[in-house]
């Protein structure tokens, strides 16, 4: 007899699989699971709708030799992000990272929380772009790179009025940007910290709109970041690049 598990999860992807079927990338509170959805190619499968990502759902599945997807349902359906070219894109840009980093993340309850507020964040803002940033930044702490920012990484003082050294991995203050020069200067530097500490909780439409205003981007700090501690290089956001 086939054991059956109910779960909830944010299906990620989905890609053809074998006759009329597809193969859904699932992120639950227990990590990355892949599940095949029969019949999900048939015109009039009740299914499809399944397939059309990023979807949230509670569903049903049979364990054997791969886990199926027997039934489910929608309990977000992302529709805002989904019809956006713009968020479309970002939201390739934060899977690549979900799909590279979910399985060496060690609470994997607590990642599966955090994406969640933030495709929701994604889905609902005129910022996306903002929300990318919050994704990026935060996730740096769960895949354990986060910089040090709360001191001086020479000195250890702390203060408001520092600036970024990439090399170094942290926040450089005055005094000691005179032998250790610094890669982002004080008022990026106050803004890439406050990204990093805000609660998602906290986060809502004046902030993220407060932070475009600012007309600061740190996509280059960040895949730099990326590329030095991880040797991470997105794929997608140089897709991005070239499209834009």
């Amino acid at each position: 007899m086939k054991e059956l598990t109910k779960k909830k999860g944010i299906i990620l992807t989905s890609k053809d699989y074998k006759e009329n079927a597809r193969l859904l990338t699932i992120l639950t509170e227990d990590g990355l699971e892949n599940a095949i959805l029969r019949g999900a190619n048939k015109i009039n499968s009740k299914n499809k709708k399944f397939t059309i990502i990023p979807v949230e759902v509670e569903y049903v599945r049979t364990i054997s030799t791969l886990a199926t997807f027997t039934e489910g349902y929608i309990t977000n359906n992302f529709i805002n992000l989904k019809l956006d070219q713009n968020k479309s894109l970002i939201y390739l840009a934060i899977v690549e990272k979900i799909l590279a980093f979910t399985d060496s993340i060690d609470d994997k309850l607590q990642m599966y929380e955090f994406v969640n507020k933030i495709l929701t964040l994604l889905d609902q803002t005129k910022y996306p772009i903002v929300v990318l940033y919050l994704f990026e930044i935060k996730l740096l702490y769960l895949i354990g790179i986060a910089p040090i920012l709360n001191s001086c990484v020479i000195c250890r003082t702390s203060s408001d009025d520092c600036g970024f050294s990439l090399s170094l991995g942290g926040i450089i203050c005055n005094s000691c940007m005179i032998k250790y020069p610094i890669d982002y200067d004080a008022n990026t530097t106050k803004v890439f910290k406050y990204l990093y500490f805000i609660k998602l909780d906290k986060v809502d439409e004046k902030f993220l709109e407060l932070i475009d205003q600012t007309k600061l981007s740190f996509t280059k700090l960040i895949d730099s970041y990326y590329e030095k501690y991880i040797d991470f290089s997105s794929k997608v956001k140089k897709v991005i690049r070239s499209v834009n």
